[in-house]
């Protein structure tokens, strides 16, 4: 006989838990069936009947042994049962025909093995066992002669009591085939929520990483600042300190002083009132660059640049008899004029107060030859230490010599608005050998090219 089948219960443990259910009532009632069958006897004083009790202790001592075998093989251990049970129940069956004819009593037990069988591990050993039953109810008839009609009967009850397996297995068959379609759409809907999770922890970490960002921008900007705070009142404190003092001067003195000092003073007053407003006006173009969100870089005309800027230092360049050396041709890069503009002119004014004596100062641009244009102004000052150059785009720092006085502000303006146009800052110098300051832009591809710059 085959032992393969199908499971008819979802699960190994449901299986054996009726496996074990089915066993041990077949223990109880063949126990019972002895305690019944010795106490008949024994009110009756009649011979205990060995032939009847050695068969039922059989099924009982068969179905104890099933039962330990679960725990390895649920099949092994029904099988082994149903075929000692099988072989119990015929010895029955030929004692009771053999000595009392009277065999109803044991017929209804090959069934009941047949419809337990089947329950347990499906229709096809079921089907199987009835066929043997059958065989032994054909041998009986034939031995015995058994009417036709009991015959017929008992088989046809042999192969209904398998029956209910079948009816079992297309439940849960259907049953699992339903499960496993809820399996399958809780799988999805798992996969889609993990998904779903797995996406915004990952939103989540963006925005703390952006969050994190901020933070540290915000607290470099209040660095800045605070820096910012104290170089603007270090700037302003002195011009503004001699501009009142000399004011005072002329409001207490005016009467008794010598008409040749007073042009003198007027001269102090004005050159203190145009640091102020240069301060001023260099403040006003910080927060501007601090504030613009968005720029467009268009090419620029550096030629025009460089004629406005030594216009607006016209008074600086006689005072010094500084000589300025520009290129014929400039080379175009993209920008921003009135920042661009600020940036030379911070440059050259530089140039014109550190530089020798007098000025000789040299603009120029070269080509990078990485998609930047390097804009240069080289002057012919004492130059810088290595310390001093590290210094000096510091944000909103200024160097401690002398000679560098108005370094700091100035040159942290020029950096920011290189930057927020995408270039570059920097300065080359041998004490010295003068020095050479430079910021670098992105250059004109051919036909132009005009870009906005977030801020």
């Amino acid at each position: 006989m085959e032992t393969q089948s199908l499971s008819p219960l979802p699960g190994e443990r449901a299986q054996n838990s009726a496996a074990r259910w089915v066993l041990w009532g077949y223990v109880i009632i063949s126990g019972l069936g002895i305690a019944l069958h010795s106490l008949i006897h024994f009110v009756e004083r009649s011979p205990i009947d060995w032939w009847y009790l050695a068969p039922t202790a059989g099924i009982g001592i068969a179905a104890l042994l099933a039962v330990n075998r679960l725990q390895y093989s649920l099949s092994k251990a029904m099988f082994s049962f149903a075929w000692s049970a099988l072989a119990f129940i015929t010895t029955l069956l030929v004692y009771q025909l053999a000595d009392h004819g009277n065999y109803f009593s044991i017929i209804p037990m090959f069934h009941i093995g047949i419809f337990t069988l089947g329950l347990i591990l499906g229709f096809l050993p079921a089907i199987q066992y009835a066929t043997v039953i059958t065989s032994i109810f054909i041998i009986a008839s034939l031995v015995y002669k058994w009417e036709l009609g009991n015959t017929v009967l008992y088989i046809a009850l042999a192969y209904a009591a398998a029956l209910p397996a079948k009816v079992v297995e297309q439940l849960i068959e259907q049953s699992t085939t339903e499960l496993s379609a809820i399996n399958l759409k809780l799988e999805v809907l798992v996969q889609e929520r993990t998904a779903a999770l797995r996406e915004e922890i990952a939103e989540r970490k963006k925005v703390e990483a952006s969050l994190r960002e901020r933070t540290i921008e915000l607290e470099k900007q209040n660095a800045e600042l605070d820096a910012y705070a104290h170089t603007v009142a270090h700037d302003l404190k002195s011009p503004m300190a001699s501009l009142v003092g000399f004011a005072d001067l002329l409001e207490q003195r005016y009467e008794k002083m010598p008409a040749e000092k007073t042009p003198y003073f007027l001269h102090i007053i004005s050159h203190n009132g145009r640091k102020i407003v240069n301060i001023i006006d260099e403040l006003l173009l910080l927060a501007s660059v601090r504030a613009a969100e968005e720029v467009q870089r268009i090419p620029i005309d550096m030629s025009r640049i460089a004629m406005e800027s030594q216009r607006r230092l016209a008074d600086a360049i006689a005072e010094s008899s500084a000589e300025l050396i520009t290129p014929e041709t400039w080379l175009t890069a993209l920008g921003y004029e009135p920042w661009i503009e600020e940036v030379l002119v911070n440059y050259i004014s530089n140039a014109i107060k550190y530089g020798g004596s007098p000025p000789r100062i040299e603009l120029g641009a070269t080509d990078m030859l990485n998609g930047y244009i390097r804009f240069w102004v080289r002057d012919n000052g004492k130059g810088l230490t290595t310390e001093e150059q590290q210094r000096l785009f510091t944000p909103f720092t200024q160097l401690t010599s002398v000679r560098a006085k108005g370094h700091g502000l100035g040159l942290s303006i020029v950096q920011r608005i290189v930057k927020k146009l995408n270039g570059d800052v920097g300065v080359e110098s041998t004490p010295g050998q003068g020095s050479t300051f430079f910021f670098t832009l992105p250059r004109v591809h051919t036909g132009g090219d005009t870009t906005n710059i977030a801020g």
